[in-house]
């Protein structure tokens, strides 16, 4: 079939038939069609071909099996952090810079949360707490943990809020893999989350900003030498902790909000589904 993309070069090809991995036209374990069928149907020289395909090895999008192919690799932690990283490149910042960032924005919207609530978001703050607390993988419990705190951040009813909000969730994200995978800090946080709910359902802005701050500020005390380390390094060690590697670029970006299109993120759809 001919190519109905203009594809010029190495990388025009390697960005085409990366995006269709990615996307899922091409499910792992699939071989990709070969150099030559490649080159035929773009009209590109073999060896254009070949650097596009070591391209997508080098982002470990496919393993090259010489003699056999290319096949499309099954995504694993290490790939999804290091795709987050590309994405998202957070040098300079630290878990301590995001921790004083977060306790600026949350404590506020915790305390608007409790003057301004509906009932709706009420009921999707007490969801998503619950949903956090039984969540049984670590995936999970990050979609859950993130969609409680937009749910407070929404329910603040300030959109510049919610603003700054989005434009710390990729941050947010790398920093929740840290916390919830390390025991201490999983029980000491969720333990607050409760707390949190209990307060703004009751209309008490103080101890719900009170009680917000304590338990983003956790990892002052709890994070070790990790409190000032490079934000993607945290992030990437946490996910190797991970007893599973079912973890995968998608999942990642989604939580991140880096999914193509500005398309809705788990977060997100959690968050609307504690509340229906």
């Amino acid at each position: 079939m001919p190519a109905t993309t203009q594809v010029r070069s190495r990388d025009d090809l390697a960005t085409l038939l990366g995006g269709k991995i990615l996307a899922g036209e091409f499910q792992p374990g699939t071989l990709l069609p070969s150099e030559r069928l490649l080159a035929g149907e773009y009209r590109l020289s073999r060896s254009m071909v070949r650097e596009a395909l070591r391209v997508l090895d080098e982002r470990r999008l496919i393993d090259v099996v010489p003699g056999r192919g290319s096949f499309v690799r099954t995504a694993t932690v290490d790939d999804a952090v290091d795709r987050m990283i590309d994405i998202f490149d957070h040098r300079g910042v630290t878990p301590r810079n995001l921790i004083e960032a977060r306790a600026m924005i949350e404590t506020t919207a915790a305390g608007l949360a409790a003057k301004r609530a509906s009932r709706h978001e009420l009921a999707g703050i007490a969801a998503a707490c619950a949903s956090c607390q039984q969540a049984e993988s670590v995936l999970d419990r990050v979609q859950w943990d993130l969609a409680f705190h937009l749910a407070i951040v929404q329910a603040a009813e300030n959109p510049l809020v919610q603003t700054m909000f989005r434009a710390l969730q990729p941050y947010i994200v790398e920093l929740l893999f840290r916390s919830l995978t390390d025991d201490e800090v999983t029980s000491k946080g969720l333990a607050f989350h409760q707390r949190i709910a209990d307060a703004i359902e009751a209309g008490q802005d103080r101890v719900a900003a009170s009680e917000m701050r304590s338990h983003l500020t956790l990892g002052l005390t709890l994070f070790g030498s990790d409190i000032d380390r490079n934000l993607n390094l945290v992030a990437q060690d946490a996910l190797k902790r991970l007893a599973s590697n079912k973890v995968t670029i998608e999942d990642v970006l989604r939580l991140a909000g880096g999914e193509p299109g500005g398309t809705a993120t788990g977060a997100d759809r959690g968050s609307r589904e504690c509340a229906e």
